[in-house]
């Protein structure tokens, strides 16, 4: 009992019980900035008791070099994972399911771009080499030459050819100035095949944009008797 008071025995109980908290942990990065604390008391404790050649030293200070390397790491991921503060509360809408760091990965196969009314987004029955996801303004479709729709912001545009890998099936043609984000298909597959989780957000949601616009192209279809089918 008496050691436990020693002032020399401090440190080492109080390394004991950081790690012992650590166990709690859930937030890798907390976890590890526990365990570097609760290591360099445990250094401290060998050297207060002269126990500095003590083997437990060199093996500390081993695992302290690794967590503060990994510690870099995390620190340096989240930097990189801040949103654009004016578009971050979008980007979070219009990829639900996805965290900031995963939203901030799949914008590096982004160009934000700004296009003007008349700019032509996909040409029917040409390849479609991206993926646009509209963020501000509007957008006609048209299939062999005829108006069949409007896209507005929040809207994506070429899923199909990209969910397909076929040309696409309609004439996007921007009639309001529109800022989008375009997702080249080298970059996308890239970044989807890192993390099977952004894929799978990713696909669902490309899924259900096209099921809203399937939906919106049958009403139409119901109210003018126009057998033309929206497949932007």
């Amino acid at each position: 009992m008496d050691s436990f008071f020693n002032p020399i025995e401090v440190p080492e109980h109080l390394s004991y019980l950081i790690i012992a908290f650590s166990y709690f942990l859930t937030n890798i990065f907390w976890l590890r900035v526990a365990a570097v604390i609760g290591l360099a008391l445990e250094i401290l404790y060998f050297r207060l008791s002269g126990l500095g050649a003590h083997t437990g030293q060199p093996w500390d200070t081993v695992l302290i070099l690794i967590n503060l390397y990994e510690l870099f790491w995390l620190i340096k991921e989240k930097l990189e994972a801040r949103l654009p503060e004016g578009d971050a509360n979008m980007l979070r809408n219009a990829f639900g399911g996805l965290d900031d760091a995963q939203i901030a990965k799949l914008l590096k196969a982004a160009d934000w771009k700004t296009f003007k009314p008349g700019d032509v987004l996909t040409w029917q029955d040409a390849p479609v080499d991206a993926l646009y996801y509209i963020c501000t303004g509007r957008a006609n479709v048209e299939v062999d030459g005829k108006s069949v729709a409007f896209l507005e912001s929040g809207s994506f545009v070429g899923e199909i050819a990209y969910l397909t890998g076929n040309v696409a099936t309609a004439r996007v043609t921007i009639v309001e100035e529109a800022r989008a984000l375009v997702f080249s298909k080298m970059g996308m597959a890239k970044v989807m095949a890192s993390d099977r989780q952004i894929s799978g957000i990713m696909y669902q949601l490309l899924g259900r944009d096209l099921a809203a616009k399937m939906r919106r192209a049958n009403t139409r279809r119901f109210f003018t008797g126009d057998d033309d089918v929206l497949r932007a």
